[in-house]
């Protein structure tokens, strides 16, 4: 029942209390007309209380009571009518008593983050539910695995627990000292959709959603990432693996990847289309950075490039990837006019160092080659909204920071191969509308020397392709998603 609903279901009985009240008063007259109205007032209230999953199964049988008595002195008038209206009466006050109470419970949610640098996906949804009265939120950092593969096909799995990596303000919990069994939250919210199936992390066991699920009326996931540099193929295969994981709702991005869930199995009322809290979090922190001291002003007057890999991009390229990074090193090293932060994936090598072994010591040596630059960065702090802050324009793959890049109205240039247009759907995302090494001539080069001449073209039609990709993109996601998981619950489980 929704929280009107329940006021309406309490208005409902507490006039039923006062019919029944008036046929006690008025057993000697004709009241058939009250009975039949009671009838029906009672057979609303236990409809909505079938509805409930939350319901205890002896309220629901306080009702169905009220229902038979109500019926017997409607149907006969020789039964004791007063006495019988008492049991009613008492009957009425236990279901107001009972619903009253489950209005005024704290809701306990319990969010569940396992890489601090994702903490940002969960984080405006932590801050509605903390700022709301009626809710008791718990922060649970869980622990992780990074698994490297050996070549007998097994793994080494390297213990891993953030917790005191996400921002101070945050408090946390010890997971090792919070007992779901106990606590039973009403709502679990997690970031983390593979359980068993992930090669590169792994939660432990007791997290994955199938065993979360035992101990939660509502359990969430909200992807990490923000989705569209792929082609649709891609998402249709990313959520028909969410589809038999056992989320109660899962949200997404925009109506259209409401439609691609469904196409994928996701029953269409497990789905909701917010928009990314990773956008939320973006778009706030913009504008409280004061970029005068980031980076110890290394790139003050210079044109500052912002370089992110994803996870699979030197996997999927090898040595050529890693070509093109030094390349890249080079090619800024020798311009003073320019600085480069360049973030890799924080997962990168230990994923590169698993799947790509071969790759690993000339990687290392690489990133160490620009330690002592004066203008180049390798940065992997949690935060890469300094990064943001600070370059003018970002160098990318398909990773999912070029969607986000995009609020801040700079250029980027797609360093990626096999764009394929027919692959693509532009009310998905138009990736087109940005800058593509090897599309209408461009090359690195010729990117470096339209920013320094001050030139986008392509703004415009870039920000224009944004408002499809994501909904809610006003920093309102992650209060929008509290309020409406909140509704859900009250609606079914109350």
């Amino acid at each position: 029942m929704e929280m009107n609903k329940n006021q309406q279901v309490i208005e409902i009985l507490e006039t039923l209390l006062e019919a029944i009240l008036y046929i006690k008063n008025n057993k000697n007259s004709e009241y058939e007309f009250m009975s039949e109205i009671s009838l029906q007032g009672i057979c609303s209230v236990i409809e909505e209380l079938e509805k409930s999953k939350k319901c205890i199964e002896s309220i629901k049988n306080v009702a169905r009571d009220i229902h038979n008595n109500i019926l017997n002195i409607h149907l006969n008038k020789n039964l004791n009518i007063e006495s019988i209206c008492d049991t009613i009466m008492y009957d009425l006050r236990k279901v107001i008593e009972y619903i009253k109470v489950r209005l005024n419970h704290k809701k306990q949610i319990v969010f569940m983050p396992y890489n601090a640098f994702m903490w940002n996906s969960l984080e405006s949804v932590w801050k509605a539910a903390v700022e709301d009265d009626s809710c008791e939120c718990y922060v649970v950092p869980i622990p992780y695995y990074k698994l490297i593969s050996k070549d007998n096909n097994t793994f080494d799995s390297i213990f891993n627990y953030e917790g005191d990596l996400l921002p101070d303000y945050v408090p946390i919990i010890d997971y090792r000292v919070f007992n779901l069994e106990d606590i039973r939250p009403d709502i679990i919210y997690i970031h983390n959709q593979y359980d068993e199936c992930n090669n590169a992390t792994r939660v432990m066991e007791q997290y994955y959603s199938y065993n979360l699920k035992k101990y939660t009326n509502m359990l969430i996931y909200i992807p990490y990432g923000i989705s569209g540099t792929y082609p649709i193929s891609f998402y249709l295969k990313f959520y028909s693996f969410i589809a038999t994981r056992n989320f109660d709702k899962v949200i997404v991005q925009s109506p259209a990847f409401e439609i691609i869930g469904e196409q994928s199995g996701i029953p269409k009322e497990r789905l909701l289309a917010m928009g990314s809290p990773k956008f939320d979090a973006l778009i706030n922190s913009l504008k409280e950075i004061d970029d005068e001291d980031l980076y110890d002003n290394k790139f003050k007057d210079k044109i500052t490039l912002l370089w992110t890999t994803n996870l699979m991009k030197i996997i999927n390229g090898r040595h050529k990837v890693l070509d093109e990074i030094e390349e890249v090193f080079k090619l800024i090293k020798n311009n003073t006019k320019y600085g480069l932060i360049y973030r890799p994936h924080p997962l990168e090598l230990e994923y590169v160092k698993s799947q790509a072994p071969e790759c690993i010591d000339r990687y290392i040596s690489i990133l160490n080659s620009v330690k002592d630059e004066s203008n180049i960065i390798i940065d992997k702090t949690p935060n890469y909204y300094n990064a943001f802050k600070v370059s003018d324009a970002l160098i990318t793959d398909r990773s999912s920071v070029l969607i986000e890049y995009m609020a801040t109205e700079k250029p980027v240039l797609i360093y990626d191969i096999g764009l394929e247009e027919e692959l693509y759907n532009s009310k998905v995302f138009d990736i087109f509308s940005n800058y593509i090494v090897g599309k209408e001539d461009m090359s690195l080069e010729k990117f470096m020397s339209m920013l320094e001449n001050g030139h986008d073209d392509k703004k415009y039609k870039r920000l224009e392709s944004l408002k499809y990709t994501l909904s809610n993109r006003d920093g309102s996601c992650g209060n929008k998603i509290h309020n409406s998981i909140k509704k859900e619950l009250i609606s079914t489980y109350i």
